[in-house]
């Protein structure tokens, strides 16, 4: 059995895109997956499963009516070793993952707070959902305690 993440795009943001996070899990079970737990109120969920990636990429974005990125642990692993060790999200720096939502693609990027404006972020080029990377690593490791 391979352990994923599947992470939803637009999920309690702004207060827009409200999802139940039991709710969520228990939608995620009905699936057939295991070992279902999720991970903050943005979207992010931990499981068992024997589908491929993809498979389960149409899956779930047919059960929960709205995209989702789903990286394995393998794929979450070797994008943690891209990030350089002293980026973090903290009150000094901003940095981001996007998580392409139409390939296995997930794109960096960093910034000083001191050089940004209010809110301002990143400008994917392709269509994506971020995290920052404190909240990848926690997932790693979430994933790797599975």
């Amino acid at each position: 059995m391979t352990v994923y993440v599947a992470l939803l795009r637009g999920v309690n943001v702004g207060g827009r895109g409200k999802v139940d996070m039991r709710q969520l899990k228990q939608q995620v079970e009905s699936l057939g997956c295991t070992d279902v737990s999720t991970y903050i109120n943005s979207g992010n969920v931990i499981f068992r499963d024997r589908r491929a990636a993809s498979t389960l990429t149409r899956e779930l974005e047919k059960l929960l009516s709205r995209r989702v990125a789903v990286r394995s642990l393998r794929q979450v692993q070797a994008l943690c070793e891209r990030i350089p060790d002293d980026w973090s999200n903290d009150k000094e720096q901003k940095a981001d993952v996007g998580f392409a939502l139409d390939e296995p693609r997930e794109l960096l990027w960093h910034a000083l707070r001191k050089d940004l404006a209010p809110r301002e972020g990143p400008a994917w080029d392709v269509e994506v959902t971020a995290r920052n990377v404190n909240t990848v690593r926690t997932l790693r490791a979430k994933m790797e305690a599975l």
